[in-house]
């Protein structure tokens, strides 16, 4: 592994500085989502999120998402997807600390418990940024199975 520059040292300090709060603020902005689309208990979302896939797919599915409104649906779609990865593979959160890879020095969900490649990452928000990159006639639990499927081969 290559030595960081100064500048993605500061980089690094800076996302461990807010880490934290990332972690923090993903149940409430995940709760106040499911709310508003209707469930009945929407602080499960992050202790059982494979439980809203169906309820978050279809307010998605024939979405068409304004530009003045894509960083809000990109952030709770990004929680709500790095919260089923961890559910479904026994992952956590962390940040990108190789610098040789693609996601370095993101937010991002590893350490998958039950997937062989101990070093696998997926970044949530940046798969999320491609699901609503397709259009309406999304598939989230596809997806989903997708990235399984990808993790599973790595």
């Amino acid at each position: 592994m290559r030595d960081l520059t100064p500048g993605e040292q500061q980089t690094l300090a800076d996302r461990r500085g807010r880490f934290d709060t990332f972690l923090a603020e993903r149940m409430p902005v995940l709760a106040e989502f499911a709310e508003d689309l209707g469930a009945p208990e929407p602080l499960l979302i992050v202790a059982e999120p494979s439980a809203f896939i169906s309820l978050v797919d279809a307010f998605m599915q024939d979405q068409v998402v304004e530009p003045e409104h894509r960083i809000w649906i990109l952030t709770r779609l990004g929680y709500f997807f790095g919260e089923l990865l961890v559910e479904r593979f026994g992952g956590c959160w962390l940040i990108n600390e190789v610098p040789e890879s693609r996601t370095f020095l993101r937010f991002v969900v590893g350490c998958f418990a039950r997937i062989d490649n101990a070093s696998a990452m997926v970044d949530p928000f940046e798969v999320m940024d491609a699901y609503l990159a397709k259009g309406p006639g999304r598939d989230l639990a596809g997806l989903l199975d997708e990235v399984e499927r990808e993790l599973k081969a790595a």
